[in-house]
């Protein structure tokens, strides 16, 4: 007789894998939001992540706590069937997929900026970045096939040596651009940024914070689901205050706000377009290319690219793999064609 499989989901996922996905789809975003924030907050940068910090505080507790409740997949989707009904949970879900295609969008199209920087500058600009963001996405999405397992196995490594690298990066960066004063002159209140700027970016900044939806979502797989989904997200929390909290007053020691006396614009290379001159598309890798590393120069910013490249990769699949099983529940509750 054959042997009988079981279908739907399994729970084959502990702790550490439910971080390192969660974290390479909120800890990645860094990586794009420094600059399209930068752009707008200028020297008030860090203080625009540490208020949608805030916010972010408030929205993990609440994932954590429904989600050991109702560990099913779906996430804010089945939060909402539970609490209200049917129709506000299918436009809960319709909301969260716009979302997914948002962030795996994002995720992806940087991917190229950043290896253009490094390899072929072709990358950087269109077609080029639009080609080699939508290949990333089928390539992806063609791995998930395998397995979630085995997609998160490479996950877990690859997130742990990128979290070190960005707190290295921190020290590393306090010790020879990090500038209390400098950091102080980048500030005009109501000028540089102005009002408007400065509460368009709060918003904006939340992009940095999202990705936090993808352990919800796969609640279904996680061991033990009641200790190992708080615990991954309190561990995801963690990680990302310790960087987002600090990497950006580095990043604008190291690349601070300059007026254009032709203009009379302020602005920072952070945020100014690859075109122009600035780092807006790879502001990571622009706040390496800063420091004096000597000898390590080169190797730092080759190695800081890859790794950028690498953990956009890692978010995009986070997507994918979010999406998909969001997908899974709206299926199974008829809330998809």
């Amino acid at each position: 007789m054959a042997e009988r499989r079981l279908q739907g989901l399994q729970r084959v996922l502990g702790v550490n894998a439910l971080f390192a996905t969660a974290y390479g789809n909120v800890g990645s975003s860094i990586y794009y939001a420094l600059g399209l924030v930068a752009g707008l907050a200028l020297g008030l940068t860090p203080l625009v992540f540490v208020i949608t910090g805030i916010f972010f505080f408030c929205t993990a507790a609440t994932y954590a706590e429904a989600t050991s409740m109702f560990p099913e997949a779906g996430g804010s989707s089945s939060f909402a069937r539970h609490a209200f009904n049917e129709l506000v949970s299918f436009f809960a879900a319709w909301a969260q997929m716009l979302n997914y295609v948002i962030t795996v969008a994002i995720s992806a199209f940087f991917v190229p900026h950043y290896l253009g920087g490094l390899f072929w500058e072709p990358l950087r600009s269109a077609p080029g970045d639009v080609i080699f963001g939508a290949g990333v996405i089928v390539l992806l999405s063609l791995i998930n096939v395998v397995g979630i397992k085995e997609s998160a196995g490479l996950n877990i490594v690859l997130a742990l040596v990128d979290f070190f690298t960005q707190l290295l990066m921190v020290v590393v960066g306090a010790l020879l651009v990090f500038s209390p004063q400098t950091l102080a002159d980048n500030i005009s209140f109501g000028v540089a940024p102005t009002w408007t700027d400065f509460l368009l970016a709060i918003p904006l900044g939340m992009i940095a914070y999202t990705g936090i939806e993808t352990i919800s979502n796969m609640a279904e797989e996680a061991k033990d689901e009641a200790v190992t989904i708080p615990r991954a997200i309190a561990r995801v929390r963690t990680a990302v205050y310790a960087i987002y909290f600090t990497l950006p007053a580095v990043a604008l020691s190291a690349l601070p706000v300059t007026l254009d006396p032709a203009t009379g614009e302020h602005s920072t290379l952070l945020g100014v377009a690859e075109e122009d001159g600035g780092y807006a598309g790879d502001p990571i890798l622009g706040v390496v290319k800063q420091l004096d590393l000597g000898f390590l120069q080169q190797p730092g910013e080759l190695y800081v690219g890859l790794l950028a490249a690498t953990i956009l990769l890692i978010a995009t699949n986070a997507g994918i793999i979010g999406v998909s099983r969001l997908v899974y529940s709206m299926g199974i509750h008829r809330q998809v064609p």
